[in-house]
């Protein structure tokens, strides 16, 4: 024990005891060096990280706030622009419901001859001319001759108006026929006027072309 104490002796007083020793003025500046020390330590080991996370997180949430409110812009723009399309495309809709087909010309031709003789007039000629594609269908114009007394006429003309296609009359020619009575007004009728149909596949892949 007493060899412990000897060796403990040549090495000097401890640490606690050297700082016992020092004057207040250093044990000051000790204490302000740690405390910098650990404030430092939990500057750059805890603060910065997290301040760096928080600041990004920040610059996140501006970004999206900023996203939300450019979003919010344009689905108001596009609100407006939904009020004008429906209508538009209602109309459209609508109007599709008018177009015949394609293989639906021949039994056109058919009802109109039906009209005609349901009203009292001959249909003698209906002659459809090759179709024209527009823009999402195709007009297809005719010829139309016809005879028969004039209330007849007028009858067919309304019935031809109140069928669920759309036929147009550009031009009508009438004329006076001699008839066996005399009381009755006989006409002779020339027309000029369109129909039309929805286009088919290859129609509107060379309408897009164009």
């Amino acid at each position: 024990m007493a060899k412990a104490q000897a060796q403990k002796a040549q090495k000097g007083p401890d640490f606690f005891s050297k700082i016992a020793k020092l004057t207040k003025g250093a044990k000051a500046g000790i204490l302000f060096a740690c405390m910098a020390a650990v404030a430092a330590a939990f500057y750059f080991l805890h603060y910065e990280p997290w301040s760096a996370s928080v600041t990004r997180l920040d610059n996140e949430v501006k970004s999206l706030n900023e996203q939300v409110t450019a979003e919010q812009t344009n689905l108001n723009k596009h609100k407006a622009v939904e009020e004008f399309i429906q209508p538009v495309e209602f109309t459209h809709d609508y109007l599709k419901r008018f177009l015949t087909s394609e293989d639906e010309i021949p039994r056109l031709i058919q009802i109109i001859s039906d009209l005609g003789s349901q009203a009292g007039a001959r249909v003698t000629l209906f002659a459809p001319k090759p179709a024209v594609p527009k823009t999402d269908y195709a007009e297809i114009q005719f010829t139309m001759n016809l005879e028969g007394p004039f209330l007849n006429v007028i009858k067919f003309f309304y019935s031809l108006s109140q069928m669920d296609r759309l036929i147009n009359i550009t031009s009508v020619d009438m004329a006076s026929v001699p008839a066996g009575d005399s009381r009755v007004v006989m006409l002779r009728v020339q027309c000029q006027g369109s129909t039309y149909r929805s286009m088919t596949p290859e129609e509107m892949l060379a309408a897009a072309a164009k």
